[in-house]
């Protein structure tokens, strides 16, 4: 009679070991899965947003005067704007830029090299966002021919607040949108930069 106690007792003994350690691991890999979630969102969140640079700029100098052409290169290390127009290459150091202005006129272009139709008739797909303080090195200008670039805006903006982004740039998981820049400044002494863009 004894034994059989004792034997039922290490089979309930085992059973309910077998069932902590089950139940142990089910949250171990549930903590993982979360822990690998946290992981992507900080990835996604960290990385950068196309944007599209329409292929004609006006750029406003602080003197006053004014100069055409297509941005091909905004130089952080140098502190200078390239721009190509119709006369070849100008260097424009960033302290004499008061803005630069893209004018809806201007071709733009899709990450996917498809043009952005803009204009008065055109609706906007998203409010018109302001972006301050990004570091200029956390832009980056990919094809100049096209304006096609992107952004880092982890340094500037929440991780909620990227991810409200990139809900735009995704919109209805078939037609994407793109951030075109509608404007750019200059801060040369904090070597920063503000970007206003809208979506289409």
């Amino acid at each position: 009679m004894k034994r059989k106690t004792l034997s039922f007792l290490v089979v309930a003994l085992l059973t309910v070991t077998a069932g902590m350690a089950a139940q142990v691991n089910a949250a171990s890999q549930e903590v993982q899965k979360q822990n690998w979630r946290s992981v992507q969102a900080q990835a996604n969140a960290s990385g950068p947003i196309p944007v599209a640079l329409p292929t004609q700029a006006e750029i406003e100098m602080k003197g006053g005067a004014k100069r055409d052409g297509r941005v091909v290169e905004i130089d952080e290390k140098e502190q200078k704007v390239l721009i190509q127009g119709g006369q070849g290459k100008l260097s424009i150091p960033l302290g004499q830029i008061h803005k630069i202005l893209f004018p809806e006129s201007a071709k733009a272009y899709y990450i996917n090299g498809g043009p952005v139709v803009r204009g008065d008739r055109t609706p906007t797909k998203g409010r018109p966002q302001t972006w301050r303080g990004i570091p200029i090195n956390a832009f980056r200008l990919l094809d100049p021919n096209k304006g096609q670039a992107e952004v880092k805006l982890e340094s500037v903006l929440s991780v909620d607040k990227l991810d409200s982004l990139r809900s735009v740039i995704v919109g209805d998981g078939k037609n994407k949108r793109q951030f075109v820049v509608d404007e750019m400044q200059f801060d040369v002494q904090k070597k920063t930069m503000t970007i206003a863009a809208t979506p289409y």
